[in-house]
């Protein structure tokens, strides 16, 4: 429950993460603000949603924008109205494989640096809460691809696309530069780097577009014949139900001021557990045997083949040996009461809802 009285903004208000941002925020009595890149559909879709949710939304305002556009693509008058915005929430993302560095940059880099300009000439911010990824907590995989968190201006970032693919590079670009941004316009930020994000704990919701939906369609479709990694490999998780719930206890947490805070489950399990829960679900055998992740990125770079499988040697980057450092979250939620995820449960409704 908000303690202040929050009037935010929120930048891809209709995505999966958006939403549900959204309906929190509503719940807890916040103005919300939607910017909208096509609001003739996205605002009824949204409403629609809501209204289903019982949510009560007289408190949700939409504006056409789009965070690539000068000023947003927003009017004086339109600025006029969003000047009491305390609060901003970026959760929008251009996420797609096999992006060009330059629709990448455009969105993911640049856009954040005209999101935060242009919103800090026209209110004054209390908090500016941006999502990235948890691959941004792994110093390890970073400096293994020549992303060095004290050099970063020494980066070349071309090679970095090439090696990590064009979603991931811009999302790690863009985080620096959301932080450097934020700073030079003295933006009091917060950045949440998620894991993968699993259906909400409830109904199991979830979008079309998840890498998660992706998996529980290639077990359900037989393209999965062996594991990529060893038993040792996790997809860590995350339910869009803890990730919100995190996102707004942090906007007015003074100890998440200039933090990054990585939000996961506390309880993992491994990719293979993960599998064989799916599998279950969906009242089919699970694949025994694995298979080497290089190699698998290596017979990926055939696109008739990685279209025959549904996969992208992108997605696998994703899948870790490493353990995370819940430091920051756990200290946090000693005050915020988070309760953790019955992953197996959770994970059966969304499977649930993906096939149904």
């Amino acid at each position: 429950m908000l303690t202040t009285s929050q009037t935010a903004l929120v930048v891809g208000a209709t995505g999966f993460i958006g939403k549900f941002l959204v309906a929190q925020l509503l719940r807890d009595n916040a103005t919300v603000f939607a910017l909208c890149r096509n609001i003739d559909e996205q605002e009824p879709q949204l409403r629609r949603w809501l209204t289903q949710q019982n949510i009560d939304h007289q408190q949700l305002s939409f504006f056409q924008g789009d965070i690539t556009l000068p000023n947003l693509g927003l009017s004086p008058e339109n600025w006029k109205t969003l000047k009491e915005v305390n609060y901003l929430y970026n959760t929008s993302a251009l996420f797609k494989w096999h992006l060009s560095m330059q629709q990448a940059k455009a969105v993911n880099v640049d856009g954040l640096t005209n999101l935060l300009h242009s919103v800090n000439k026209h209110c004054h911010l209390q908090r500016a809460i941006h999502l990235s990824g948890f691959m941004l907590t792994l110093d390890q995989h970073l400096q293994a691809a020549g992303i060095f968190r004290e050099h970063i201006e020494k980066t070349d970032w071309p090679k970095i696309y090439d090696a990590l693919g064009a979603y991931e590079a811009s999302k790690i670009e863009g985080h620096f530069n959301w932080i450097k941004q934020a700073n030079l316009f003295n933006i009091p930020w917060t950045v949440i780097h998620p894991a993968t994000v699993i259906g909400d704990e409830i109904t199991g919701e979830i979008p079309p577009n998840q890498p998660i939906t992706a998996l529980i369609q290639q077990l359900q479709q037989k393209k999965m014949t062996a594991l990529p990694g060893t038993a040792q490999h996790s997809l860590p998780l995350v339910s869009i139900t803890m990730l919100v719930n995190a996102m707004v206890h942090a906007s007015e947490d003074a100890q998440a001021l200039k933090q990054e805070i990585l939000v996961a489950n506390p309880q993992q399990i491994s990719l293979q557990t993960l599998v064989q829960i799916i599998a279950r679900s969906l009242q089919i055998n699970p694949p025994r045997h694995f298979i080497s992740i290089s190699f698998l990125k290596w017979i990926l770079k055939w696109q008739w083949l990685a279209k025959k499988l549904d996969m992208s040697p992108e997605m696998l980057n994703f899948i870790r040996t490493e353990q995370l450092d819940l430091g920051v979250f756990n200290r946090l939620n000693q005050q915020w009461k988070i309760p953790p995820t019955e992953l197996k449960e959770t994970m059966q409704k969304t499977v649930q809802w993906v096939t149904h």
